[in-house]
């Protein structure tokens, strides 16, 4: 990324920046204090009641894009293909889902109907992010961040993003979070949905596959910072990278958090929700399957 462009919310100097890819970054800042050494107990999932889950969650299972109902109900496959699509994400309404598609070799965005009719392609890139109010869907491509409308038209790439992967959108539109690992580490960013005033959240430390919280107040992202090896946990922060807290304590990735913030689903590595404090885990079934991953849920 442009140096110039790139506005960080740490003081000259005072940046600290994450390990490289290949271990952990070590102890962190979290308001101020390094944690525990010793994590607490990790939850157990179970197989509690889910009755009180509402909505509709998208997955994938490395090869094709499933749906399942939050209460465990209705699981529906709705890609049949030789080749991988995963990835999903809902639009706003919850009548479409994109994802990526490697049907000619090569990662691309897609869209179809809810019911995984209607498959079209829209360009070529990988991890889309529907916009707040179903006008763009942002995605990675090979010069940067990008956005494209839905019809396909008015793509363009986002400036100073170079490597940007996984963005996510504030609940009112104007921003998105994402990662980048140019310099050989997660590093996240948030900028301004037009490219500008790109914010560096390096000081953060390690952190991929984001996630903002429909109120805004905060975004989940995978990290292994506080692992010797590739195992990986979910955090969540303020927008300003602040007041970092570990969510899960044995394993978690690609969080997505729940229409109204009240749950998070993530991979563990079958499907869990959990209350956006860590709490209260319980698994959700996914039978036959094996691993499952990058969930998105709509009302």
């Amino acid at each position: 990324m442009s140096s110039a462009r790139i506005l960080s919310i740490a003081s000259a100097g005072a940046l600290i920046l994450a390990a490289c890819s290949s271990g952990p970054d070590g102890q962190h800042v979290q308001d101020g204090t390094l944690p525990s050494a010793a994590a607490s107990s990790a939850p157990v999932p179970t197989d509690e009641d889910r009755s009180s889950l509402s909505g509709r969650i998208a997955f994938d299972d490395f090869q094709d894009v499933w749906t399942v109902d939050a209460d465990g109900t209705k699981l529906a496959r709705l890609t049949q293909s030789a080749w991988p699509e995963f990835d999903p994400t809902w639009s706003p309404d919850g009548t479409q889902i994109a994802f990526r598609s490697e049907r000619d070799g090569e990662p691309e965005i897609w869209v179809m109907n809810a019911d995984g009719t209607g498959q079209r392609r829209l360009t070529a890139g990988l991890s889309p992010a529907w916009s707040p109010d179903g006008s763009l869907i942002a995605f990675s491509a090979m010069k940067g961040l990008s956005v494209i409308r839905p019809d396909g038209t008015g793509r363009r790439v986002l400036p100073d993003t170079e490597g940007g992967e996984y963005p996510t959108w504030s609940p009112d539109g104007s921003r998105i979070a994402f990662d980048s690992n140019v310099i050989s580490q997660h590093t996240m960013y948030i900028a301004r949905a037009d490219g500008s005033e790109v914010v560096d959240l390096s000081r953060v430390g390690e952190g991929w596959q984001v996630d903002w919280s429909p109120d805004g107040r905060s975004i989940l992202f995978t990290s292994r910072r506080d692992h010797a090896d590739t195992v990986t946990d979910i955090y969540v922060m303020r927008p300003d990278g602040s007041a970092v807290r570990r969510l899960t304590h044995s394993v978690g990735q690609t969080p997505a958090w729940s229409p109204d913030g009240a749950h998070i689903v993530f991979s563990a590595p079958g499907l869990s929700i959990m209350d956006p404090d860590g709490s209260h885990v319980r698994a959700l079934p996914t039978p036959g399957l094996g691993e499952v991953t990058l969930p998105d849920w709509t009302a």
